[in-house]
Formats: structure tokens, sequence, C-alpha cells
């Protein structure tokens, strides 16, 4: 009989690193916003006031959780 392989659950350093990932992820998507719907459309002249105000929140609550995410890394 064939024994299922014991998966064990990730230690301290493979969290971190997870962690840091998602940190990393929501940092770019943030500067994204910020670039892609708040900075071009300024820069070339077409602001749209709705889009600028959603991009600075996008960029603010990335950022929050950005925070967040680094907060729980485990020294």
């Amino acid at each position: 009989m064939v024994e299922p392989p014991i998966i064990l659950p990730p230690g301290k350093a493979a969290r971190n690193e997870q962690r840091k990932a998602l940190a990393a992820t929501c940092n770019a998507a943030s500067v994204a916003f910020v670039g892609s719907a708040f900075l071009q459309p300024l820069v070339a002249g077409h602001a749209n006031a709705l889009l600028m105000v959603g991009a600075l929140v996008s960029f603010v609550a990335l950022q929050g959780a950005l925070h967040y995410i680094l907060y729980r890394v485990e020294d």
C-alpha cells in the first residue's frame, strides 16, 4: 500500500518570503495606478478628476495593504 506524502506547513522563512512577494506586488500595482491613471493624463493635458481621485484612492489603499502585510513579517 502506498502512503500519501506528508505535506508540512511552510516554515517561518517561507511565510516571510510569501508576505514580501505579496507586498512587492501591492507596491507595483499602486505605482502602476499612479503612473497610468494620475501622472500620464496630467502630463498629456487630458486630466479627468474622477479618474485621478480613483487612482489616488487605489494608491492609498494598496499602500495600506502593503504596510499591513509587512507588519506581519516574522523576525
